[in-house]
Formats: C-alpha cells, structure tokens, sequence
C-alpha cells in the first residue's frame, strides 16, 4: 500500500518574515507611550515622597514640640508647688502672729469673746444612743479637738485685735 505524503506548513522552510505575515497598524505614537510611562511613575514616586516627608515632620518636629511643651508644664507646675508653699508660710499663724507684734499689737489677756462660735446640735436619726455611746460622745465634746484648739486660738487672736 503506498499512501501519499501531505506536507505541512510548519515542515517547510520560512520564507517569511513574522511582520510579512501577520501585518499590525503601525503606531506612530509608540515613544509616547513611554513617556507616558515614565511621567505617571515620577508623580507617583514624588506623591510617595511628599507624604513621607509629611510623615517624617509630624513625628520628628512636632514631637520635638510636644517634649518641649511637656518641659514647660512641669517648669510651671514646679514653679506653681513653690509659690503654694510659699503662699502657705505667708498664712501661717506663727508668721501673722509676729507679724503682728513687730506691729505693736499685744495678745490678749483675761476673758476672750469669739464671734461666730455657736455649740453644734446634733441631730439623732435611728435609735436613740446607749449608755455607752452617752458616754463617748461626752468625753470627745469635753475635750475639743485639735483643729477646733487652734480655731479657737485663731479666731479669739482676731477677735481681740478689733476691740
């Protein structure tokens, strides 16, 4: 049996140039096209550039600003302690009391009338009080407390200073 042989395109020589056969437009603005490219990349890359360094100014200047601001709240805080404590010598009344003596004042001697002293009432709510409790409360209205010494002290200071 003899069969015939079909050739195939593939098996034949190119005689052919890719572009001879499979003809495209041509483009006349392909050098365009890259710069395009190249444009669209740079504004790409500056943008990127612009907001790191918006990035690096918000947290290397402005923290810069925020330590130094911080510095200057404990500056006045330290300044505000003194100047309490200063304010606080100043009332002291071992310091008003000298001060009123280098004025010629003089302390008071005998009885001493305080104005505004007024014995506090209690008001019970509840049961009444036990024997016990009686007791206590007594003892402590007996002997004032220590505030309530140098209060007394203070106010009958003052209160003699006005005769």
């Amino acid at each position: 049996m003899v069969v015939a042989q079909e050739t195939v395109e593939w098996q034949e020589a190119l005689t052919q140039t890719h572009a001879e056969r499979n003809p495209q437009p041509v483009r006349k603005g392909k050098g365009y096209s890259k710069i395009k490219s190249i444009m669209v990349l740079a504004f790409i890359v500056g943008l990127t550039g612009a907001i790191g360094a918006e990035t690096i100014h918000l947290t290397v200047v402005q923290g810069a600003q925020i330590r130094s601001l911080e510095n200057d709240i404990s500056a006045i805080k330290t300044r505000n302690d003194l100047l309490q404590m200063e304010a606080d010598k100043l009332r002291s009344v071992g310091r008003i009391e000298s001060a009123a003596l280098a004025m010629g004042m003089e302390k008071p001697t005998g009885k001493v009338y305080m104005a505004g002293v007024v014995p506090a009432t209690k008001i019970q709510k509840g049961a009444p009080l036990t024997q016990a409790e009686t007791q206590a409360s007594e003892a402590t209205e007996a002997k004032p407390s220590t505030l309530k010494q140098f209060s007394q002290k203070f106010t009958s200071f003052f209160a003699s200073t006005q005769r």
